[in-house]
């Protein structure tokens, strides 16, 4: 994988997980900005928050690799902005 690829991926991952988490926020929420737990019950945030957390948990996975395989090319490119 080349680091212009990588970083199209990396794109990807980053809409997916935003998707969820705009999902996820779309629920009902307290005074306090906490889910509350008659939410929580639901199957259809439980689902929510797993796709979510799984998004979330493989776009972390991939930025870790990515820093550490195109670290040059990465400091190359935010040293031009």
């Amino acid at each position: 994988m080349t680091y212009e690829e990588a970083k199209l991926h990396k794109q990807e991952l980053e809409k997916i997980c935003e998707s969820n988490s705009n999902k996820l926020n779309s629920f009902e929420k307290s005074k306090m900005g906490l889910t509350p737990d008659h939410i929580r019950n639901l199957p259809e945030w439980q689902e929510t928050k797993k796709l979510f957390n799984n998004s979330f948990t493989e776009l972390r996975s991939f930025n870790q690799i990515f820093l550490q395989t195109f670290k040059k090319e990465y400091a190359s490119e935010r040293r031009k902005y």
